[in-house]
């Protein structure tokens, strides 16, 4: 590796006349770390080839060497990334997108050290364990009895009463439970395969291969005994997500300019119902909103998405099993006509011919919160034309025809009209609509059927609870494809109704 000579300088002088000098002092700052960096990287790896020389007998046919060796290739990867990223700086002149390097630097920077690193630190505890091979064997023989006293008691009740709430996921969780369970006869079986090496260790006499043995099993009982450990965490965390259904909405899109550059960003809110009491389905909801900066393929797969649903969770679902495809907010809740009604609302006719879908008192403010505080009844004809779009595993945007305009979506009417204080549309992002009469302005085709709203839209990052809810049959059907999992916020509480 070639160190960055004189680059900071060379900075400076180039970008004299483009950026604000705090920002010039501090990419001059990270280049010189980055040329340190370097220099730390090449003396760890000189540190694990003198590491391995010391006791070739040890490190003969395991496979660490090996990984060790491609981690220190994969750090000087980073590191070779990173000077491009400040030879790019060098060019220049925006703040944005020179912000967006230096902290691509930094990570690469930071990731390159922790792997070079950890790789060395490695090879150094083979050592310390043969050299202290005592006190080692001693350490192994406490994880071993930490893996038997271990009490799975807690984590047991918590599965328990989430099979007892979710049946459909008793299964999987038997099987997670069963596999904790199990890990105390794992331990015993390499233990009892390690006891010829534990009392040649033990008496002085082990060979190299023998001590290399203990050190892998060492690292598989102390994973064993921090997976039990972390059992009640994890499998609580896990379990708890069965008790949210929740929904990401994005309700904004901007795209910046920076001369030749550009930043994306979302905004996203997240409406989620809590379940407090599953058999007698009292619930509370929760909403959070923020702006998140995102890459240009990340913000044109959304981007005719505005005022949808992109991401969907049923509670008595993991995260993930989140569904990713668009559709319109709220659908999602909505019961199948065959079925008529579940705990939600109903059908019911509105003396005029139509079926609408009526939401119980209890969900209005769900029904606020996921449409915008702007809700348009759903009618049978939309709720089937939905469910058609899902069986094809395609977004529904409201057409009621191929020539009628969309309601949903960036160039839906609904959206439009409700979200006309947002920067896509005060931006004219309305405008590419074959729909729009105007750019940013109102489309013809808009005709909003606002129910009132129940108070302020949420336009900060703070979260609210609202009431809680009772009901009886099953919830609606999720739509679109399975997918990675969803956001959990924080939501504030503003207290609930019983």
């Amino acid at each position: 590796m070639k160190p960055l000579v004189g680059l900071s300088l060379l900075f400076l002088i180039s970008c004299a006349g483009g950026l604000p000098p705090s920002l010039q002092r501090e990419i001059a700052d990270e280049n010189s770390q980055l040329v340190s960096a370097e220099h730390t990287v090449q003396h760890l790896q000189q540190a694990l080839n003198h590491d391995l020389a010391q006791a070739p007998d040890l490190f003969e046919g395991a496979p660490e060497p090996t990984q060790w060796t491609a981690d220190f290739a994969g750090a000087s990867a980073k590191l070779a990334a990173a000077k491009r990223d400040s030879q790019q700086l060098a060019n220049i002149r925006e703040e944005a997108p020179a912000r967006r390097l230096i902290a691509d630097e930094h990570n690469l920077r930071q990731a390159a050290l922790k792997t070079a690193s950890d790789a060395e630190a490695s090879a150094s505890q083979w050592l310390t364990f043969r050299q202290n091979l005592s006190s080692s064997l001693d350490a192994m023989n406490r994880e071993y009895q930490s893996i038997h006293s271990a009490d799975l008691t807690p984590v047991a009740a918590t599965i328990a009463k989430a099979e007892k709430d979710w049946p459909a996921k008793t299964d999987y969780l038997n099987s997670r439970l069963t596999a904790l369970k199990a890990v105390p006869q794992t331990a015993d079986t390499e233990w009892t395969s390690i006891a010829t090496a534990r009392q040649d260790a033990a008496a002085g006499k082990a060979t190299g291969k023998e001590v290399a043995t203990l050190i892998q099993t060492d690292r598989l009982l102390s994973q064993q005994a921090k997976s039990l450990t972390a059992a009640p965490t994890e499998v609580g965390g896990l379990c708890g997500q069965l008790y949210d259904s929740w929904d990401t909405i994005l309700t904004d899109l901007d795209q910046s300019h920076y001369g030749n550059d550009s930043l994306y960003r979302e905004r996203l809110k997240t409406v989620r119902v809590h379940y407090i009491d599953v058999a007698a389905k009292k619930t509370e909801t929760h909403s959070e909103e923020h702006w998140a900066t995102v890459s240009e393929p990340a913000y044109r797969a959304v981007e005719k998405d505005m005022g949808m649903s992109i991401a969907h969770k049923d509670a008595g679902h993991f995260d993930s099993e989140a569904q990713t495809l668009p559709q319109p907010p709220g659908y999602s809740y909505i019961a199948p006509p065959e079925v008529g009604s579940n705990q939600y609302g109903r059908w019911n006719n509105d003396g005029y011919g139509h079926s609408v879908w009526t939401w119980l008192p209890e969900y209005l403010l769900l029904r606020e919160l996921l449409w915008n505080h702007s809700y348009q009844p759903v009618v049978m004809g939309d709720y089937s034309a939905y469910r058609m779009a899902q069986s094809r595993g395609t977004s529904y945007y409201g057409q009621r025809t191929p020539d009628s305009p969309p309601k949903y979506g960036s160039h839906g009417t609904f959206t439009q009209t409700h979200y006309a204080s947002s920067r896509y549309v005060q931006s004219g992002g309305f405008k590419n609509s074959a729909y729009s009469s105007g750019p940013g302005s109102a489309s013809s085709f808009s005709q909003p059927h606002a129910s009132p709203s129940v108070g302020p839209a949420d336009n900060g990052s703070a979260g609210k609870r609202f009431g809680r809810q009772a009901g009886s049959p099953p919830m609606g059907q999720r739509f679109g494809r399975p997918s990675g999992g969803g956001m959990r916020p924080s939501g504030r509480g503003f207290g609930r109704r019983r």
